[in-house]
């Protein structure tokens, strides 16, 4: 059951693109082994240069039985014809406040400061930065020209490069409809989980993501359904 909350709390949660001024709210089903262990609900403001976009996960199934708390992250900041520019991050447990942590990102000063565990922490901020809700977007921005892409990306405690691979295209059905999509892939390794994101030209939602752990476990979040304001 540790396994399940484990693979609940890795998935991303990445909704549909908006337009300024557009709200957008958009639901994800998450399962290990073909077992329903959670939903997500996210909602993504973008309003006069600044996006906000905030997940929320409950679990579901037989892992409702045994977890019984609410999973947050925020994620807020600048937004341009270039794509998103985190300027803070925060996560929250409700059943584990100790495990809360927050990120802020001043990109004047190009420093990203983590504050975790009753400590603060500070390293310098590389350019592109990303935070593991914001990642999700940059891939409508992905270069034409590009087959691979490196970004540096935060968890809230630390940043991380990611290496990118454009891995190909496909129809995908989900409860959401069928999409032609194109694929983006970070390989797993020994030390760390691979993530493959489907993207659609038609919605910018994404429209499935799997994580495949470092010891081979593997976790699908899918798009059941997406609406605008």
């Amino acid at each position: 059951m540790k396994r399940l909350l484990a693979a609940l709390l890795l998935c991303f949660a990445i909704p549909a693109l908006a337009a300024n001024g557009t709200k957008i709210n958009a639901t994800y089903s998450i399962s290990r082994a073909g077992q329903a262990i959670g939903e997500i609900k996210e909602t993504l403001v973008i309003a006069k240069g600044q996006y906000r976009l905030e997940s929320t996960t409950i679990p579901v199934g037989v892992l409702a039985v045994f977890v019984k708390e609410t999973i947050k992250k925020v994620s807020s900041g600048a937004h341009d014809s270039a794509g998103f520019h985190p300027q803070q991050y925060s996560y929250r447990r409700s059943a584990k406040p100790k495990t809360n942590l927050d990120a802020q990102f001043d990109w004047g000063k190009k420093i990203a400061t983590f504050s975790f565990d009753g400590r603060s922490e500070s390293q310098p901020l590389p350019e592109q930065l990303q935070d593991l809700l914001s990642l999700g977007y940059q891939l409508r921005y992905w270069p034409k020209a590009q087959d691979s892409l490196r970004l540096p990306v935060s968890n809230g405690k630390k940043i991380t490069e990611y290496d990118l691979l454009r891995t190909g295209e496909e129809t995908l059905t989900v409860p959401a409809g069928s999409f032609q999509t194109t694929r983006y892939t970070r390989e797993r390794t020994a030390d760390d989980d691979g993530i493959t994101v489907w993207v659609s030209d038609k919605l910018a939602t994404p429209i499935k993501i799997t994580i495949t752990e470092k010891k081979g476990a593997h976790t699908e979040q899918v798009l059941t359904r997406v609406t605008s304001e």
